[in-house]
C-alpha cells in the first residue's frame, strides 16, 4: 500500500507516523510544500514558504496533480492539501484539486486537524473561560475573527465531507467537526526516551518549555511559582529558544514538568516528559472530554491545574512529593498505552483498509 502524508509537518505527527507505517511494510512518504523554522524532517520538500519561483510552481503542481495517481492513500494535515497552496493567498482558483482528484479516482482520503486549522476563534472565545483565542492571548485573534473563521467554516462545509475520515488531535476541535474522530498524538517516538523518575530527595527541579509564552500561559505560571518560593525550595528550568538536543538534556534533569494553561489539553512536550517518567501538570478542559475515549480520560496521569487557582494547584503538587514516584510510573504506562507510535501506525493501517471502523476500536485491536 502506498501512503502519502502531506503537505506540511506540524508538530512532527506525520513524520513519526509515516516512519512506523514503513516498519509495517507500507510505502509511506511525507512530502511537504515547504519547511518551517523548526526544521522538522520530510522525505521531500518542494519549495520555500511564499516563494514564487517558477521552478517551485512547476514542481509543486506536478507533485500535487500526480499524487492521486501514485498513491493509494492521501493523508493530509492542518486543513491543507498539496494544491491548496495556503502560502499563496491569491491567484489559485482550484483549491484542493489533488484531494478532489483522489476522491474521484477512488483513493482513500484522510485529514488530520491540529488546532488553528479548524478552531473557530470567535466560538472558542465565547465558549471557554481559558483559551488562546482572546485579545492578549494570540496575536492573530482579530484576523481570525474577521477573516480566518470564515475559511475554517468553508473547510468544514466543503472539503472535509470529501474525506473518508477526519481526525483531530485536540479534544476542543471536536466541537467544530462533529463527524471527526479523536486521535492521540503519534508525534513523539517514545521508544527513544529512557525513564528518569523524579528524585526522592534534594531540591526539586521544575521545567517549563513555552514555544509561545502567551499561548502557554507562561506569565501566570511564573508568577504563581514565584509566590511559592517562601514556602517551597525548588529550581525552575525555563527552556526557550534552545536547540532540541540542549533542551532535551534540560528536560532529563527535571523532576516535574508544567505544560500549558490555555489550550485545555496537553501537547507534545507533555508526551515527551511522561515518556521520561516525569510527573506533568497541565490545564485540562473537562468540557471537551466527551470527544475523547472515556478509558483514556480515566487513565490520564496529568495533574489538572486550575488557572483560576494556580498557586493552590501548584502548592498541592509540591507538598505531595512522596507521591511523585508512583505518578512517574503511571505517566510512562500512559504513553505506552495511548501514545506509542508503533501502535498508532498499526491502528492507522487498519483505518486505511476500513475507514468505517472507529479509530479507538482499531487501536484496541492492535494494543
Amino acid at each position: 500500500m502506498r501512503v502519502l502524508h502531506a503537505p506540511v509537518n506540524v508538530g512532527n505527527q506525520p513524520w513519526v507516523l509515516s516512519r512506523y507505517e514503513r516498519e509495517l511494510g507500507l510505502a509511506s512518504d511525507l512530502v511537504v510544500n515547504y519547511g518551517t523554522w523548526l526544521g522538522l524532517p520530510a522525505d521531500r520538500t518542494l519549495g520555500e514558504y511564499g516563494k514564487r519561483d517558477w521552478r517551485a510552481v512547476v514542481r509543486r503542481f506536478a507533485c500535487g496533480i500526480s499524487a492521486p495517481l501514485r498513491y493509494d492513500v492521501l493523508h493530509y494535515y492542518f486543513g491543507r492539501s498539496l494544491l491548496s497552496w495556503d502560502d499563496w493567498a491569491r491567484g489559485w482558483k482550484k483549491p484542493f484539486l489533488d484531494l478532489r482528484l483522489g476522491r474521484a479516482l477512488g483513493r482513500k482520503v484522510f485529514m488530520t486537524l491540529q488546532g488553528c486549522d479548524i478552531r473557530l476563534a470567535a466560538e472558542s472565545n465565547r465558549r471557554n473561560e481559558h483559551t488562546p483565542c482572546q485579545e492578549g492571548g494570540c496575536n492573530f485573534f482579530a484576523n481570525c475573527v474577521a477573516n480566518l473563521d470564515a475559511q475554517r467554516l468553508a473547510l468544514a462545509r466543503d472539503v472535509l465531507p470529501l474525506c473518508d475520515k477526519v481526525f483531530f488531535l485536540n479534544p476542543e476541535l471536536g466541537h467544530y467537526v462533529g463527524t471527526a474522530e479523536f486521535m492521540p498524538y503519534a508525534s513523539v517516538d517514545i521508544h527513544k526516551f529512557d525513564v528518569l523518575p523524579p528524585a526522592a530527595v534534594g531540591r526539586p527541579r521544575i521545567v517549563h518549555a513555552p514555544s509561545d509564552s502567551a499561548l502557554k500561559g507562561t506569565a501566570a505560571i511564573l508568577e504563581a511559582l514565584e509566590s511559592l518560593r517562601p514556602d517551597f525550595d525548588f529550581d525552575l528550568i525555563l527552556v526557550q529558544n534552545k536547540p532540541y538536543a540542549e533542551a532535551l538534556q534540560l528536560y532529563r534533569s527535571a523532576d516535574i514538568a508544567i505544560d500549558q494553561l490555555m489550550a485545555g489539553w496537553y501537547g507534545g512536550f507533555a508526551v515527551e516528559m511522561m515518556a521520561m517518567g516525569k510527573p506533568t501538570l497541565c490545564y485540562l478542559r473537562e468540557a471537551d472530554f466527551a470527544h475523547v475515549p472515556s478509558q483514556m480520560i480515566d487513565e490520564l496521569p496529568l495533574r489538572n491545574i486550575d488557572p483560576n487557582h494556580l498557586r493552590e494547584s501548584l502548592a498541592d503538587v509540591l507538598a505531595r512529593r512522596s507521591e511523585w514516584q508512583r505518578w512517574s510510573g503511571l505517566s510512562r504506562a500512559f504513553v505506552e498505552r495511548w501514545h506509542d507510535p508503533r501502535k498508532l501506525a498499526a491502528a492507522m493501517a487498519r483505518q486505511y483498509v476500513n475507514a468505517a471502523e472507529p479509530f479507538h476500536r482499531s487501536l484496541e485491536m492492535v494494543s
